[in-house]
């Protein structure tokens, strides 16, 4: 094995000595795992080498700093610096078709590329006009693509020039030293631990994928997350906290409540119902929903699936003392035989109903229906302490 190191012998040190040692600050390519070991990742030092537009026919790239990693792996990593603006003047487009012009980074070591020149440059390399042009390809040395220029056919400064918007792609990608926060997307990590922050987000690469962090790690993801980035990962979820298993997302157990209650309470309110038919009941008051889930007096749109707590009563006036009395859950337009309850009428008021748990899916629809069997329609009693009410709690996902 050659191990090497920096400024540790009296004599002799080489230049490619001095740039594989270096690369120690640099972060991997990582690329692939060949490349992991002494392969530093090329790119521009966030905020240099910006280019503008001047005169019709001139772009200026700016100062800069950057990171051009050697296309032999022996040469190292090159740390070049731009210590003054570069203008370019480029040639008028041609008469028939457009061509892509391309400005780049070099470094150029003859010992390696056998070049001619030992040097770093910015150039521009002419593209070829074609009817579908493509950028032409890179000039000698080992290089770094800063932008893309589009000439359209018959461009001059007597045209108005480039329109230097919309005729720029940047081609270059930001780098940062070992252990800094790259703000780039689309490559693989190189170590364990590494970040990255792109879109907004900061992610950490766990050696296989990236692994998103909306806050940080332990903080609560924001509503509308698609997928956790860990398993024990929470989000926000319009007002309900859920934490991510693995796979999907589950509402945390005894943390989120979720209350609904309506009521036909008053007189004015009380429904006729017509015999031998359930029938579902307008429940116009109502005194608690938590997610808005309550529609057109009688329908509670379920917001959350998991098992619910249900509550339900129907009060009869006392109008005939014939035939049963009775009260139901209805889900998805499906009487509930096990929330059913059925009373005989008798010589008053007459309240029926009762509780259960029952297992609902996000979007189901939760009614109250009444029933009875006397020969004539008959009304529901509100008012003078009595009522009809549906009650429903989220217990547990």
């Amino acid at each position: 094995m050659t191990v090497r190191a920096a400024w540790l012998p009296s004599t002799g040190q080489t230049r490619e000595d001095t740039r594989l040692t270096l690369a120690a600050l640099l972060t991997p390519s990582g690329q692939s795992a060949d490349e992991t070991p002494l392969r530093s990742r090329a790119g521009i030092v966030p905020g240099g080498f910006a280019l503008t537009g001047g005169a019709p026919m001139q772009a200026t790239i700016g100062t800069g700093r950057a990171i051009v990693q050697g296309n032999d792996t022996a040469q190292g990593a090159y740390l070049v610096a731009a210590t003054a603006p570069e203008t370019f003047t480029l040639e008028d487009g041609d008469p028939q078709h457009d061509r892509i012009d391309l400005i780049e980074l070099s470094v150029m070591d003859d010992a390696y590329d056998r070049s001619g020149a030992t040097e770093a440059v910015v150039r521009l390399v002419k593209g070829t006009p074609q009817a579908t042009p493509t950028a032409p390809q890179t000039g000698p040395g080992s290089t770094i693509p800063l932008y893309t220029i589009r000439v359209p056919k018959g461009t001059s400064a007597g045209t108005g020039g480039i329109a230097w918007t919309t005729a720029v792609t940047t081609m270059h990608w930001p780098v940062v030293a070992l252990g800094g926060i790259l703000p780039a997307s689309g490559f693989k990590g190189a170590y364990v631990g590494q970040y990255r922050d792109t879109a907004g987000l900061l992610q950490r690469w766990d050696g296989t994928t990236w692994v998103s962090y909306p806050k940080p790690v332990g903080g609560i993801a924001p509503s509308g997350t698609a997928a956790g980035g860990y398993t024990g990962q929470y989000r926000d979820n319009n007002g309900g906290l859920q934490r991510w298993n693995g796979s999907a997302w589950q509402y945390v157990q005894g943390a989120s409540t979720l209350l609904f209650s309506a009521t036909q309470w008053q007189t004015a309110q009380a429904q006729s119902v017509a015999p031998n038919t359930w029938t579902v009941l307008n429940l116009p008051t109502v005194e608690v929903d938590d997610a808005a889930g309550w529609t057109s007096n009688s329908t509670y749109i379920v917001p959350r699936t998991g098992w619910w707590r249900i509550s339900a009563h129907a009060t009869w006036a006392n109008e005939a003392q014939t035939g049963m009395r009775g009260a139901r859950v209805v889900v998805g337009g499906v009487g509930q035989s096990r929330l059913t309850w059925l009373t005989p009428a008798g010589n008053g008021a007459i309240s029926v109903g009762g509780g259960g748990v029952v297992r609902l899916v996000a979007g189901e629809t939760l009614q109250l229906a009444g029933f009875h069997n006397h020969s004539a329609a008959i009304k529901t009693l509100g008012g003078s302490g009595y009522a009809c009410s549906l009650t429903a709690e989220w217990v547990k996902s």
